[in-house]
């Protein structure tokens, strides 16, 4: 059923045909009126998507008289809540793409319904749901699909690596069945593929001459499967990318995440301890090395100089220093570089997480209760907080480590230093 006048139109759909129109739809609309009309003390489902986090998606259930509450890195796609009014709005709702209200009214009641709806709307919400918004300025897709397009095709070092990870692109698409490649409109196809990796797309954009940036928009996988069947997606719904300046690409579309996203990542990463020791100070430029060398006479264990083994099987290189029961990870540069230290103590983890709670340096056990990445950066102002390097990716990750270390009982702090500040 349509209800619609000069400047709106609304579809009352049946059974499960929202799916196939939430393709013409404001995807907005529903979480809009979420914020508008539901009571945020009786929650009773929400699902969520998380970036960066070894979580991507989560469903949630409650029991009755829960308040809304939200993780740092959640986007909100989905809730079901009592509403603020049963008279008004039914008893229950729930709020996505589309919205489904629990009332009992006839058809010739709708469009007072949809003029009440409207009304609200223009209204100020009563929650602020941290979520990703559709971006929907065209120059500003068009510019997004050259930066992806770049990032795939220079190998650039926020896209990730073969493994991919979210500090840039990422394949999202996990089933279980053989992948192609394709240009839409050709017979171009690669060869089946039994996983998806970034450097097979750029063996088939070079042997077949596919400028990415100009044909990004015709990149197809073909997904073949053993069981059910057979589907073709275009490469950017399989994507996932993020910006510092907040946009990401979700199912093949560009979002920018809201205040509130950001505000709940500020706030947990700012909980992280923070040092800073003007002695360690550094007039002139220096390496990591003379850093990590000149910690020796203030008591630090330099473990960049020597092999270090975990669970008496493991030999790693990529610790630093140790010290008071404290790995420290050093690096030299802004956010960028310190994602690599980032990275680094996050591997380190799962290895004490999934063996022993002790690493070894010269067959001597060291214990370790805190985490600690150790920053050496050149900057005119001070940083104050891990929040102040205003950076979305690094604050991500950051929030992600802090929540790695928190699972596996360990500690996180973060030292900073300034080195060419006479």
């Amino acid at each position: 059923m349509i209800i619609y006048n000069d400047e709106l139109c609304y579809v009352v759909s049946l059974g499960k045909t929202h799916f196939y129109l939430k393709e013409f739809s404001d995807l907005e609309f529903g979480i809009n009126l979420a914020e508008r009309i539901i009571d945020i003390n009786n929650l009773k489902l929400k699902n969520s998507k998380f970036y960066k986090s070894k979580r991507s998606k989560s469903i949630v259930s409650f029991s009755e008289n829960t308040s809304l509450d939200y993780d740092s890195g959640e986007s909100l796609h989905f809730v079901k809540a009592k509403t603020i009014d049963q008279n008004l709005w039914g008893n229950t709702a729930s709020f996505g793409h589309s919205v489904q209200l629990s009332m009992d009214i006839p058809i010739q009641q709708l469009p007072v319904l949809i003029e009440r709806i409207e009304s609200k709307l223009s209204e100020d919400p009563i929650a602020n749901f941290p979520k990703a918004e559709p971006i929907k300025d065209q120059s500003e897709i068009d510019r997004l699909d050259i930066l992806i397009a770049e990032g795939i095709r220079d190998h650039d070092s926020n896209v990730g690596n073969d493994e991919f990870d979210l500090s840039g692109v990422d394949f999202i698409f996990t089933s279980n069945a053989v992948f192609v490649f394709k240009l839409k409109g050709t017979n171009i196809e690669s060869e089946n593929f039994m996983e998806l990796f970034m450097e097979d797309l750029r063996e088939f954009l070079e042997l077949n001459n596919i400028d990415i940036v100009d044909k990004l928009n015709r990149i197809q996988v073909k997904f073949i499967r053993d069981e059910g069947r057979n589907l073709t997606k275009s490469l950017k719904s399989i994507l996932q990318y993020v910006t510092d300046d907040r946009e990401t690409l979700i199912d093949g579309k560009w979002y920018k995440f809201n205040q509130s996203y950001v505000n709940l990542l500020n706030e947990k990463v700012d909980k992280i301890h923070f040092n800073h020791f003007p002695n360690f100070d550094y007039p002139t430029r220096i390496i990591e090395d003379t850093f990590n060398d000149d910690r020796v006479s203030d008591g630090y264990l330099n473990l960049h100089t020597s092999m270090v083994t975990i669970a008496r099987r493991y030999t790693v290189e990529n610790m630093d220093l140790y010290k008071d029961e404290t790995l420290f990870f050093v690096k030299k540069g802004g956010p960028k570089e310190l994602n690599y230290a980032i990275d680094q103590a996050t591997n380190i983890i799962k290895l004490l997480k999934n063996n022993e709670s002790k690493i070894q340096n010269n067959g001597i056990d060291l214990n370790v209760t805190t985490i600690n990445i150790w920053g050496l950066i050149e900057r005119v102002t001070n940083i104050n907080k891990v929040s102040d390097f205003r950076s979305l990716i690094f604050i991500m990750k950051m929030n992600e480590l802090y929540k790695e270390t928190s699972d596996a009982g360990l500690s996180l702090s973060f030292n900073i230093n300034y080195i060419n500040r006479p």
